[in-house]
């Protein structure tokens, strides 16, 4: 492949970009060669399993209720083979290769009936006669448990002295709540007349249930509401017993809205809360001794709640938030990983409170207002969620010390950022979570779900993913869909594993193996959703950038579609041209030379309409793409800046933008809005069409649904037949720009088309 300089400068980018790692002060420059497979075999030899102890299980007690002895579970294994042996060697039984034996029940399904105590336990399942490992996790079983750092499957034996409600169905209807929920007593010996149900609403609207609304009789409780108006709720269910004991809470969210909202549909906006607007200027910190960019700048919940009121994320088509993290971070300044700069907590990432909001971002008033504003919007909220680390001043670094890695920091000599991804720390300052280590992985599980509940939120962007331990994620998704998603409510799991992109393979080589791989590992549907798209963003997204050979809209086109195919099927992937880890996309257009500039020097606001022109197009090939492509703050408008945390400058609006960004601002909104208006520019149907150097003409969906998106890249406009297949449109289907004026009509299979330089069109049926 050839490479002029504009190319060589690519990479030089790249390379000084590399891949963040979760933190705001240090890259992750390499590829993660960390095996893409953990091994989860336990020795045969009985001498060399895993040491136990009787402190291996996690016990959950609730206060109110007795802890029993041990509580009924059952392991289970489905097998085609003949005549398999099937047993289950686990911590409490020593890891025993015989103790429980599967008995299969004539159909090829394994069972064992065990009795254990309330808590986790880890076990691996140990199958002789069928030609796989002998020692396996088990295969329908997500959740995990690590002993001596080994990955095992793991038993949540639950307290079976408290009843709990189980889910029969439950979803909106119509414009009301229904749902069907059955008491199982457990083992608790409670029969249903000994129960009165509690059923409470919260969310858009918060009250008790009255009695016209649910009914229960014989252990069945169906509940009924109507007359509620859109908008996201939570049944809450529980209740007492005779004699007195609490019956296990169930939570039921589910939305009223004109259509069910998917994932797939999403236009995630991402916003730096201090950076955003300075909406309560009395929740301003004094000014510390941080280095330029790098204090509080005054922004806060608030700024973001005025403009979900006045319409700005409706106007840009956005359905989904992510916020940067509002977690309480340290009062005092930091040496950055350089040790010759000071830097703030501005960017949140440094928790030092499992469960507080900084009242610098408004509190715990203010993300509730926030919230509220944008479910009233229809709009989802993910949280970020920092799982590698906590900031040294974190109780959990006072009170269980254990819980935490002693390793090098990370990029250090001998400390790789790879090699050591699991136990190197950031800086010296943010201790490294152990997630092997059971009671930290279920406090920090325990602590994620209480902000789901505490604040109503609708998932999580996961930070630093590939610097834990793989079953935090399978973890996290299991405990996630067992406590939100019984209403049939997504909650959604995007993901950050940081990598690089392989320049040495090109197209033809189909290069990046270990790039898609390290980031597929942890997506499925017992893990994350979806991840941040790395290589699509330096393989495809920084080729806007200029006009070099080699490089245009096929290089383009051939790494997005490298994309469907290379993660998993069902995930849903998050395209990018910019991030809060780099440099703003407007300046590595407009002056290359100070793009990666952090402290000084900074790049200028560009004054002229070729960069502004570069990233309208990249945005029009951006939100386009199947997944829930990801647009960060100011880049609405192009706004400039360096390296973090140059890249992070107060955002603007109306009368402070030149007239240069307001038309940005009006351009990328419409592009916005017809994304959330075109069900095909939401599709997975992705067809080429014509692609050339310059020009990039797909079919996106299908029936009449189906969108031609046509992007020009190139610096002159474009007349051409572009090719339209029958499957795609058949003869006489016409189509209008929703971008604009332009007619077409297929004709002998294709349509004529002429599209200005730097322009972008979105064809949709008539």
């Amino acid at each position: 492949m050839k490479r002029g300089l504009r190319c060589a400068l690519l990479f030089a980018f790249a390379s000084a970009l590399g891949c963040a790692a979760g933190d705001d002060d240090a890259a992750d420059t390499g590829v993660d060669a960390q095996d893409a497979t953990v091994d989860t075999r336990v020795d045969a030899d009985a001498g060399d399993v895993q040491d136990t102890g009787d402190d291996a299980a996690d016990t959950r007690v609730d206060a109110d209720i007795p802890l029993p002895d041990v509580c009924p579970v059952t392991v289970s294994f489905r097998s085609t083979a003949a005549t398999p042996t099937v047993h289950v060697g686990g911590e409490w039984n020593d890891f025993s290769e015989t103790a429980d034996r599967l008995v299969d029940d004539g159909t090829g399904n394994y069972r064992a009936e065990l009795s254990l105590p309330p808590g986790v336990h880890a076990y691996k399942l140990i199958v002789d006669g069928d030609g796989g490992e002998r020692w396996r996790l088990d295969p329908d079983n997500p959740y995990r448990a690590y002993v001596d750092g080994v990955e095992n499957s793991a038993l949540d034996v639950p307290n079976c002295a408290r009843p709990v409600w189980e889910v029969v169905s439950a979803g909106p209807v119509s414009g009301r709540l229904e749902a069907t929920l059955r008491l199982d007593p457990r083992s608790s010996g409670v029969l249903p007349g000994d129960v009165t149900p509690s059923v409470r609403l919260t969310g858009a609207e918060e009250r008790e249930l009255n009695a016209d609304e649910f009914s229960y009789e014989d252990g069945s409780l169906n509940i009924t509401t109507a007359g509620l108006g859109d908008g996201k709720y939570t049944i809450v269910v529980d209740g007492e017993t005779v004699p007195a004991r609490d019956v296990e809470e169930r939570l039921l969210p589910m939305w009223i809205e004109d259509a069910p909202f998917d994932w797939n549909d999403a236009l995630v906006y991402v916003a730096m809360t201090d950076r955003f607007k300075n909406g309560d200027p009395s929740n301003d910190p004094a000014a510390t001794d941080a280095s330029t960019g790098a204090d509080f700048q005054g922004g806060d919940l608030e700024g973001l709640t005025q403009k979900l009121n006045e319409g700005y994320f409706d106007q840009l088509g956005v359905n989904a938030m992510w916020i940067t993290p509002w977690m309480v971070n340290p009062a005092s300044t930091f040496a950055d990983s350089s040790g010759t700069k000071r830097v703030t907590g501005y960017h949140g990432y440094w928790p030092i409170d499992p469960l507080g909001v900084d009242t610098r971002f408004g509190g715990e008033d203010a993300l509730h207002a926030f919230i509220e504003a944008a479910h009233a919007r229809g709009i989802r909220v993910l949280m970020d969620l920092v799982i590698n680390h906590v900031h040294e001043e974190h109780p959990y670094v006072r009170d269980h010390p254990e819980w935490f890695n002693t390793g090098c920091v990370c990029g250090t000599d001998g400390c790789d950022w790879t090699a050591r991804a699991l136990d190197c720390l950031f800086t010296p300052y943010m201790p490294d979570i152990n997630w092997a280590n059971r009671e930290a992985a279920r406090q920090f599980e325990d602590d994620a779900l209480e902000w789901l509940k505490r604040y109503d939120l609708d998932g999580f962007r996961v930070d630093a993913v590939k610097h834990v331990v793989d079953g935090a994620m399978s973890n996290l998704r299991v405990r996630v869909r067992d406590t939100f998603q019984t209403a049939g409510t997504h909650y959604f799991l995007m993901g950050e594993t940081a990598m690089g992109w392989d320049g040495s393979s090109g197209p033809t080589e189909g290069g990046n193996p270990n790039n898609y791989g390290t980031i597929s590992r942890y997506v499925g549907e017992d893990a994350l959703d979806g991840q941040f798209d790395f290589v699509l963003y330096y393989a495809a997204s920084l080729q806007f950038l200029g006009d070099y050979p080699g490089r245009g809209m096929l290089h383009v086109d051939f790494w997005t579609r490298a994309s469907m195919e290379q993660y998993p099927r069902d995930s849903i992937m998050t395209p990018y041209i910019g991030s809060h880890d780099t440099p703003r996309f407007m300046s590595l257009s407009a002056t290359p030379d100070r793009a990666t500039n952090q402290w000084d020097n900074f790049p200028p606001q560009p004054d002229w309409d070729e960069p502004y022109d570069r990233m309208y197009v990249a945005f029009g090939w951006l939100f386009a793409l199947p997944g829930a492509p990801l647009l960060y703050y100011g880049d609405e408008y192009g706004q400039a800046g360096g390296a973090d945390p140059d890249n992070r400058r107060m955002m603007r609006f109306g009368s402070e933008l030149s007239a240069l960004e307001s038309r940005q601002f009006d351009r990328v909104s419409a592009l916005g809005r017809a994304r959330a208006a075109l069900p095909g520019l939401r599709s997975r149907r992705y067809q080429p069409l014509e692609v050339t150097e310059d020009l990039w003409a797909v079919a996106r969906g299908e029936g009449d649904d189906v969108v031609i998106a046509i992007v020009n890249r190139g610096a002159f406009g474009i007349s051409t037949e572009v090719s339209v297949p029958s499957e795609v449109a058949p003869s006489g289907t016409r189509f209008t720009d929703a971008l604009g004026t332009t007619r077409a009509t297929v004709a002998g299979g294709a349509i004529d088309i002429s599209i200005g330089p730097r322009s972008v069109m979105y064809l949709r049926r008539e």
